[in-house]
């Protein structure tokens, strides 16, 4: 179910290199995209580390942007349990996209 829903949002978002769907522990539930599927579950690994590191802060947040070479890095949390994390090509990209990357969190929220 996640898999099309990640899949559809990769070809119909412009500038998206790939997306990921991660639990709170950093264990990717699911995936897509041009990066190889164990950069992919590593670099979630990783980010999932950074992202609960802000548990303490109050108000906790909801989503981040990271810039880094050669991405725009999106993360967005979408329970206490998930969260996604999103690789743009440009911060133009990821601009563009945010209505799409509502539309996508809307879906994976009604369905957690």
């Amino acid at each position: 179910m996640y898999k099309d829903a990640l899949k559809n949002f990769l070809s119909t978002s412009q500038g998206v290199d790939s997306i990921i769907f991660l639990d709170s522990e950093g264990e990717a539930v699911e995936f897509a995209g041009s990066v190889p599927d164990y950069d992919l579950k590593i670099i979630g690994a990783h980010f999932s580390i950074f992202f609960n590191t802000m548990n303490g802060f109050e108000p906790q947040p909801s989503s981040m942007v990271i810039t880094t070479r050669p991405y725009v890095i999106s993360m967005c949390r979408l329970s206490k349990e998930h969260f996604l994390l999103v690789l743009y090509m440009s911060d133009y990209h990821a601009i563009i996209n945010r209505s799409r990357l509502h539309e996508l969190i809307a879906f994976i929220k009604g369905s957690l």
